[in-house]
């Protein structure tokens, strides 16, 4: 029977690491612990260069008996100078499609204006440079819509016909990637974005044209995962919180202060992955 061959990372304290070395980066020595009697695979993780004192790799080596039967000699360890490094991509292109749901801001409806309201079609699209393995640096952009109707009641028991209202919500910011490389096609990363969020809705009211808008800061936290099909071709899945809130509005008779209008939301994404 086979053993399984056994690599080894010596960190910077004195302590060994008896693993399985599956790859290995520009700045992490990616590894696998198995369970050596069963083989049953216990974790996978990762180890940064600034805390390896050396590694090397384990190579079982093989000769053949007289009757042309191979079996299997002493491991020699040898030292990993040959081993491939495999470079993590340096740009990241995310275009992503999906639907997002508001939390709050529309107390004061009914519940069939804020089914149509608080539930809005997402379009994203990012871009990240990664002057480090696992930290991107970039920019975001996406557009956020859906379209309403409804007949409110006035005091005076009256009928005020909302019509043909798109509410649309952009998002302009800076992001930060941290990526956790699972192998060579999975990856996790955790996205925070600083940035401008602007809000827009026009609409008429009794065949009145109007409108209302207002900008403020979000900040958005994010988990995606991402699959590689190829070298540079990949699918993805994320969702993200955003949060915001407005505290002014401009309207077609001016500005006003407004109640603390929560803006934030929650997103869920999918869409292709380009790298390079």
């Amino acid at each position: 029977m086979q053993a399984r061959s056994q690599d080894e990372i010596i960190t910077t304290e004195g302590d060994t690491i008896n693993c399985k070395i599956t790859r290995v980066s520009d700045e992490f020595i990616h590894f696998s612990v198995f369970d050596q009697s069963s083989g049953v695979l216990l974790m996978r993780s990762r180890f940064p260069f600034t805390k390896v004192q050396s590694y090397r790799q384990s190579v079982p080596q093989v000769e053949t008996t007289k009757t042309g039967k191979e079996i299997l000699k002493n491991e020699d360890d040898i030292p990993l100078i040959n081993y491939e490094s495999i470079k993590t991509p340096d740009f990241r292109l995310a275009i992503n499609g999906g639907f997002t749901y508001q939390f709050g801001g529309y107390d004061w409806a009914p519940q069939s204006y804020k089914d149509q309201v608080q539930t809005l079609w997402k379009l994203e699209g990012e871009l990240h440079y990664f002057p480090f393995e696992s930290v991107g640096l970039g920019a975001k952009y996406n557009y956020i819509f859906t379209p309403a109707e409804e007949d409110f009641l006035d005091i005076n028991g009256g009928v005020i016909r909302l019509r043909d209202e798109l509410i649309t919500f952009q998002f302009l910011a800076f992001s930060v990637l941290c990526r956790n490389t699972l192998s060579d096609e999975q990856a996790i990363y955790y996205a925070l974005a600083i940035g401008r969020m602007d809000y827009r809705t026009d609409y008429s009211i009794n065949g009145s044209e109007m409108y209302e808008s207002g900008n403020t800061m979000g900040v958005a936290l994010g988990l995606h995962y991402d699959f590689l099909l190829s070298d540079n071709v990949g699918v993805g899945l994320g969702a993200e919180v955003t949060f915001a809130e407005l505290s002014e509005i401009d309207t077609n008779a001016g500005s006003r202060p407004v109640n603390n209008f929560n803006i934030s939301r929650i997103d869920l994404t999918l869409g292709l992955r380009f790298y390079r």
